[in-house]
């Protein structure tokens, strides 16, 4: 088998480059702030208060914030095997893989910190 190394510009496109960018940022913006919106208007948090966490993060029982946590780290882990599928079958897929798996990696980063954020809330209880 000889393998031969295929030129930086092989499978990229400026133009999915760009649609990628401002989707992951839009979607990253929009669970930011459905995040908070979760916690001020389902939850009741004060969003004038500064702490390191709001006291609904001490309560221990399932709350629906936790829910909607759950669901941006599952879908942030569908984007990240939707990569993985992009990057075998796309047209473009350097820029189709990279863009998915960075959106499945934000989302996946900022639902899952929040997350063991409560978890560390509930251990210490104050």
């Amino acid at each position: 088998m000889i393998e031969t190394p295929i030129a930086a510009t092989e499978g990229v496109s400026r133009r999915r480059d760009r649609t990628w960018g401002w989707t992951v940022g839009l979607i990253g913006a929009a669970a930011g702030l459905g995040s908070a919106a979760v916690a001020i208007f389902v939850e009741g948090a004060n969003a004038y208060q500064s702490s390191p966490y709001p006291p609904f993060f001490t309560t221990r029982r399932l709350l629906t914030y936790d829910v909607f946590l759950v669901l941006l780290v599952a879908v942030g882990a569908l984007f990240g095997v939707a990569a993985l599928g992009l990057a075998r079958r796309s047209r473009f897929p350097r820029s189709d893989a990279v863009g998915a798996g960075l959106l499945g990696t934000i989302l996946m980063l900022l639902g899952s910190g929040l997350l063991v954020m409560r978890l560390i809330a509930v251990i210490r209880g104050a």
